[in-house]
């Protein structure tokens, strides 16, 4: 090996080695260009050409076969309540066999009694938006989408591209794969931030002809018209569920003392950004010295955003551990409503732990993430209890948190807005075409 001494010029590069780089540059430029409004178009253009061809060689039924199904893409799930509230809440309007798409078989649970008419369809490489490799996948979900009645789309916070273009992208052009296999396609309770990606408003544009998309709040409502972007206003699809289920632990510690409790959620979302650990054992030790107590309760239990670690943190700092219960599995969402139900308000930095208290009239303060929960707190009148998740903070929650359960009329306000906005919620679950006037 030749040795270079101290101010040589390095050997100039033989041609293996310039091959090998020229090689990474096209690779590196090309991929740069796919990501882009234009290659994402193209990309998506010539899969579903190839798709169709794929099937009508494959067609051998001298008839289409009956439409006899209902095709629906989740969102990640595993280890997230809110997406497993989100499935059973479909579920629950959607009678009939129904295609689950999907990234892995441990995403979600399929409740005992919807096991015998629901089929999963495993497209991890769909589901997470990669192009490379999928073509068995988009093969597959074509080959259901030619005899499902509809395609839906659970949107929730993906289709912004703000946590990731190509999942955006890829749920958008596949809404407009569905329409042209004759399903009707439809997206269903998404939210849209104040600085969506481009590329993703690019496509929700493009899908927006050929698919209905219900949009779960007003200001994201507002945000689309603004962009020119047709939309059916509706609410999340959680609001239109119901029934409880006691969970036994929990149940148990609630029945040894009759003083009133507050739910918790520290969310690991936010603590990757903000350190809030401290502001909130504090909070915590304020809420029980003034006679409460406190079940923290973790929303989302995955790796990257756990929100058990951060709740075991903050359980760990507990002047008073003997009034603060830390729930440490992942609860079903019957379970959480249980809970709430019985809760005098709700702190969280979770949006769907939200939505599931006041499906059950309980008050709630919320950490705002990502410009998706102001829309919901319009809807119920409780902007001044929805806070930026800053440092600093702890003290401004527990003065929300002090006027919110010294409001003695909340909870019948927020009882007689929850019927409206449960109607809101059913829209994509109307047989017939939404009457209702598109923003």
């Amino acid at each position: 090996m030749p040795i270079t001494r101290s101010g040589d010029a390095a050997p100039a590069a033989g041609p293996p080695q310039r091959w090998v780089m020229l090689r990474h540059a096209l690779y590196l430029g090309a991929r740069r260009a796919l990501v882009t409004d234009v290659g994402l178009r193209v990309a998506h253009a010539a899969e579903r050409t190839r798709v169709r061809a794929s099937l009508r060689r494959a067609e051998t039924a001298p008839s289409p076969s009956p439409r006899d199904r209902d095709v629906v893409m989740l969102a990640a799930g595993r280890g997230n309540i809110g997406d497993q509230a989100m499935f059973e809440a479909y579920l629950a309007n959607t009678p009939g066999e129904i295609v689950a798409v999907m990234r892995s078989a441990d995403a979600y649970v399929i409740p005992e009694q919807d096991r015998a008419r629901v089929r999963v369809l495993l497209a991890p490489l769909l589901s997470a938006g990669t192009l490379r490799g999928r073509g068995s996948e988009v093969r597959a979900l074509a080959e259901e989408l030619r005899v499902a009645r509809t395609f839906a789309v659970i949107g929730a916070d993906i289709m912004d591209g703000g946590y990731d273009r190509m999942e955006a992208v890829t749920r958008a052009e596949l809404l407009r794969l569905a329409h042209r296999l004759g399903a009707r396609a439809q997206l269903l309770g998404f939210s849209w931030g104040a600085q969506p990606d481009r590329v993703a408003a690019a496509a929700l544009a493009r899908a927006a002809r050929e698919a209905r998309l219900f949009v779960r709040d007003p200001i994201s409502a507002e945000r689309l018209a603004a962009a020119g972007v047709s939309v059916i206003e509706s609410a999340d699809l959680v609001f239109t569920a119901d029934g409880e289920q006691e969970p036994a632990g929990v149940a148990t510690w609630l029945a040894r003392d009759p003083d009133p409790v507050v739910v918790i959620n520290l969310s690991g979302l936010i603590e990757r950004r903000t350190d809030l650990v401290p502001e909130f054992a504090e909070l915590i030790d304020r809420v029980t010295a003034e006679g409460r107590r406190v079940v923290l309760l973790p929303h989302c239990l995955r790796d990257g955003d756990d929100d058990l670690a951060v709740c075991r943190r903050a359980a760990v700092r507990a002047a008073a551990p003997d009034r603060v219960l830390l729930v440490e599995r992942m609860l079903r969402p019957a379970e959480v409503r249980w809970i709430t139900k019985r809760a005098s308000a709700v702190v969280t930095g979770r949006m769907h732990l939200a939505i599931l208290a006041l499906t059950q009239g309980t008050p709630v303060v919320v950490l705002r993430t990502r410009g998706k929960v102001e829309g919901l707190a319009r809807m119920f009148g409780l902007e001044p209890y929805t806070l930026d998740p800053v440092p600093g903070v702890g003290p401004e929650v527990g003065r929300a948190l002090a006027a919110l359960v010294g409001d003695t009329t909340l909870r019948a306000r927020i009882g007689e807005r929850l019927p409206s906005v449960r109607a809101l919620a059913q829209r994509p679950f109307e047989r017939e075409r939404t009457s209702a006037v598109e923003v």
